[in-house]
């Protein structure tokens, strides 16, 4: 980096030390003339002045390396060159060292030259007033003096300021990037755990059905009446999964529905839209695998719209995955099932307990071992909760749901 700079500064300061030399060439020197100079040079002894020039110009190679050095080199060297009466020349580098110190110095070294460009500036015409009482002439060298030592701390000021500024919106820009970024990454995986719990929900409690009635089958005798029923519950199960994953793959293609949005149910939607104050298509299945299901639903009296749609679903797949772990880890258990209000009568409670079996008979089929984790992400999902307890002889699975959600309760 430090080579890279050297090598950009070294043909600056060439240039600025050939004009300096131009104009020390033209006469442009004595500038301050006796006012300031103590030495006099005559036109044949101008070329002294190329002396300060160039150790400025040696400076300029080095500025970025030592901004604050060879500021003071080039203040050195500004100095020495108004002792001899002064040269535009060596204006030429000084200008640039003062313009490179405060701009890349820091902020101490910034309010340093401010203070210090202050004095040099008041100094010199305190010094030509009191000893010419020339206010025109100390009016003249307070601009010039101005022009000197102000004039590039200003230029570098609103280069530093504009640069800072383009930063802060960059920082900005890659800050709004990198949240936009988690956002969508945060919202890809609640897509995924939302798909992951109904594909679970609406396929694993048919896939169990279908498995305990094969595996019935396989097990006893071959008896034509019985293996006929158990193919035909086969094929039901089936279809109604079948079923279930067009209604899904359909929800999903809608084009319509806002996120965070809940559909309505419509009163003839109940194949479509699973409802909880509707639970006698699943008393059904689970009585068709085998269970003594019995049912206190009170919500079902409820009035149209008294449970909202979010609570709906959630609460019949509940129920739905409970009946579906009583088939497969207690297979013909009593089950009830009982939805009423809470204790808090803005909130609905469902329990579902089963008996569990006194001894294994035939083998449960294989879970993914995520029901009772579907059923607790469903009921936080709409901000209520569910305890899974067993006893000695019960397993029971108790959810409480608020009866009314709003998008901004729903945490998909």
């Amino acid at each position: 980096m430090d080579n890279t700079n050297l090598r950009r500064d070294a043909p600056t300061a060439a240039i600025t030390l050939v004009c300096g030399l131009l104009l020390i060439g033209l006469g442009l020197t004595g500038v301050w003339g006796s006012q300031i100079g103590l030495v006099q040079l005559t036109d044949d002894e101008r070329w002294w002045f190329a002396i300060p020039l160039t150790v400025s110009c040696v400076a300029l190679v080095f500025k970025r390396r030592a901004p604050v050095t060879t500021l003071l080199i080039g203040f050195v060297a500004l100095a020495g060159d108004s002792l001899l009466g002064g040269s535009i020349a060596t204006f030429l580098p000084f200008f640039d060292l003062l313009y490179t110190a405060a701009l890349i110095g820091s902020p101490r070294v910034r309010r340093a030259l401010w203070i210090i460009s202050g004095g040099l500036v008041a100094a010199p015409m305190i010094y030509v007033l009191a000893d010419t009482a020339d206010l025109r002439l100390t009016v003249l060298i307070g601009m010039q003096q101005g022009l000197l030592f102000n004039a590039p701390l200003w230029w570098a000021m609103d280069v530093r300021r504009k640069t800072e500024l383009a930063e802060v919106a960059a920082a900005r820009a890659d800050a709004v990037e990198r949240l936009s970024l988690a956002s969508r990454q945060q919202a890809v995986r609640q897509e995924r755990d939302s798909l992951a719990r109904d594909l679970h929900d609406v396929v694993a409690s048919h896939l169990s059905a279908i498995a305990l009635h094969s595996g019935g089958a396989l097990a006893t005798p071959p008896a034509e009446a019985k293996d006929r029923a158990a193919l035909a519950q086969v094929r039901r199960s089936a279809l109604e999964s079948m079923e279930d994953m067009r209604t899904m793959i359909a929800l999903l293609r809608t084009p319509d529905v806002e996120p965070g949005a809940e559909a309505t149910p419509t009163p003839d939607d109940d194949a479509a839209f699973p409802r909880l104050t509707h639970l006698q298509p699943l008393a059904d299945q689970a009585r068709a695998n085998g269970l003594t299901v019995t049912v206190d639903n009170q919500l079902a009296q409820l009035p149209e719209g008294s449970v909202s749609a979010a609570s709906e679903l959630a609460g019949y797949r509940i129920v739905q995955e409970a009946l579906t772990n009583a088939a497969k880890h207690a297979p013909y258990a009593e089950v009830s099932v009982q939805v009423i209000k809470d204790r808090d009568p803005a909130n609905a409670s469902i329990t579902i307990r089963n008996t569990l079996p006194a001894a294994a008979g035939t083998d449960s089929p294989p879970g993914l071992g995520l029901g009772l984790t579907s059923m607790r992400e469903r009921a936080a999902a709409i901000g209520g909760h569910l305890t899974a307890v067993a006893t000695a002889d019960h397993w029971t699975v108790t959810a409480v749901l608020p009866l009314l959600t709003s998008p901004a309760t729903v945490n998909p």
